[in-house]
């Protein structure tokens, strides 16, 4: 009797703040201020994922969020937040789209909205917590197609 076993798609094998940048440009004197309007707050994010290796990628969830009132900015956060990816070498194109665009990005996204959620505290604001987003639902383009740094 022999038990059949799915091998792994892929496997995360460290994740890590690639980048992060954080800016209170009004900062000290907005905590001062009486602020009666609502402000006005932009989220983007952006996936990437690149190769790193035979069978290795790096995939990349880069967020921005940007706090204003009218015309000055409260604060600005960008991070990005990154992941090495190993993906088994049997996988198609698109299950390692599929795992590279979707998959990871909802492994990641607690970790960074943690990130962005401390930092907005720990500056001197309300902490910011960004909501879920379904990354299953998000239109995927296929991972970058880059040539290794000595390819002519």
């Amino acid at each position: 009797m022999t038990e059949k076993t799915e091998q792994k798609k892929f496997e995360i094998l460290n994740q890590f703040i690639k980048d992060l940048s954080f800016e209170a440009p009004n900062s000290p004197q907005i905590f001062f201020e009486k602020i009666e309007e609502k402000p006005n707050i932009e989220i983007s994010f952006e996936i990437k994922a690149v190769p790193s290796g035979e069978n290795l990628f790096e995939s990349n969830l880069h967020l921005t969020v940007k706090n204003s009132l009218k015309d000055r900015v409260l604060y600005l956060v960008e991070l990005s937040y990154s992941a090495m990816i190993a993906v088994n070498k049997d996988n198609s194109k698109e299950e390692n789209t599929e795992i590279l665009m979707k998959k990871v990005p909802s492994y990641l996204f607690p970790f960074a909205r943690s990130v962005v959620t401390d930092l907005t505290k720990d500056s001197g604001f309300p902490p910011f917590v960004l909501a879920p987003i379904d990354f299953s639902k998000v239109e995927a383009k296929k991972p970058e197609e880059v040539k290794p740094a000595n390819a002519n």
